[in-house]
């Protein structure tokens, strides 16, 4: 168990951590002369390093696995290939980037110090949450299929090969699923760690999801509010009572960040999509102006588009509308057609995966 959960720390925690830090080292502005953002004012932000080394980690599992999926191969080649590309990546990170941490680490040290009362508040909040996810549990229908789709991946060493409600062979690939594996990363997850899927699911991911959420929250105020602290922590409280209290129906999005952060809609819904509104916003420089965007900012969205669409297939369409319409006001702030060219390009995977999906149906 000790060795499992020190694996985890490394695999979800360390891991994407090194792999925002290489993106924000290349991130940089190409220019003064043009009016689009780019992510440099939160170049330094621990955060942003975290947000856009999970978009890396679930944006290149699906450009990973979608063709070893469709040549049925094993998860063993799967995780070996991933793995593989990700500890290079991490390695280059710490060759390149390591000068960076002494500094990160005591700006973040100094910000802590200066954190107002509302920001502790928030903190007391979230720790309230992940002491309610250790100690219950919430399931339902979906477990039959996601849950019991990576244990059985694990078991037989496959993707989708067996359905998980019969046992049985699949003679075609399931059109529904196959194009957002999200269970194959519970399972690749679970072989790297060796923890059982059901817990990486219900425990693991609902708490390294529910951060991942409230970071995203939290760079979305700095954004609106000026990168103002006690502004972004009153921000903060009220998207948590505004998630807390929306338990009127078992299909809001509250909801489903609260106790549904396992499955893949849910991570979509309160992570990814937001995470979209926030850094197309920055990137295309809705709503601020100032250096330009560099194509390190337009790859980071292009792999939020394959996460998009890894995690759920609503992300397929969702992803795309939201980024498109994004991409729209861009154009027509700047009054050029780059930002809607950039975009479009940015949901190629979107486009990949409806394609595929009409042809399998």
């Amino acid at each position: 168990m000790v060795k499992g959960l020190v694996l985890t720390v490394l695999v979800l925690g360390a891991l994407p951590f090194l792999l925002g830090l290489l993106y924000t080292g290349f991130a940089r502005e190409d220019g003064p002369g043009s009016r689009w953002m780019g992510v440099n004012p939160e170049r330094e932000n621990p955060l942003l390093q975290l947000a856009a080394g999970y978009v890396m980690m679930l944006g290149l599992f699906w450009l990973v696995a979608l063709p070893l999926i469709w040549q049925r191969q094993s998860l063993t080649l799967l995780v070996i290939i991933y793995g593989g590309i990700l500890c290079v990546l991490a390695a280059v990170s710490v060759v390149c980037q390591f000068r960076r941490l002494p500094g990160m680490v005591y700006g973040a040290v100094q910000s802590v110090k200066r954190f107002p009362l509302c920001i502790w508040a928030q903190v007391i909040l979230i720790l309230g949450q992940v002491l309610i996810y250790l100690r219950y549990q919430y399931a339902n229908a979906d477990d039959a299929f996601y849950v019991a789709s990576a244990s059985t991946s694990l078991a037989t060493d496959t993707v989708f090969a067996y359905n998980p409600y019969t046992g049985t062979a699949y003679t075609k690939l399931p059109a529904r699923y196959v194009l957002s594996p999200f269970h194959a990363f519970t399972a690749a997850a679970a072989k790297v760690t060796g923890l059982h899927p059901a817990m990486m699911a219900h425990v693991v991911f609902m708490i390294v999801f529910l951060l991942l959420a409230y970071a995203v929250y939290a760079l979305l105020g700095r954004l609106l509010l000026g990168r103002d602290m006690e502004k972004t922590g009153y921000f903060l409280l009220i998207v948590s009572a505004l998630q807390i209290f929306s338990a009127y129906s078992e299909r809001t999005g509250g909801l489903f960040l609260l106790i549904r952060l396992w499955q893949g809609k849910a991570v979509l819904a309160g992570v990814l999509l937001p995470l979209v509104f926030y850094l197309a916003a920055r990137t295309l420089g809705l709503l601020e102006g100032g250096g330009r965007a560099s194509v390190w900012d337009l790859i980071l969205l292009f792999l939020l588009m394959c996460a998009c669409c890894m995690v759920s297939s609503m992300g397929v369409i969702l992803g795309a509308m939201m980024l498109g319409i994004l991409g729209l006001l861009a154009a027509v702030k700047h009054k050029g057609i780059r930002p809607l060219a950039f975009t479009a390009c940015c949901c190629l995977p979107n486009l990949l995966c409806g394609g595929l999906y009409l042809w399998m149906r």
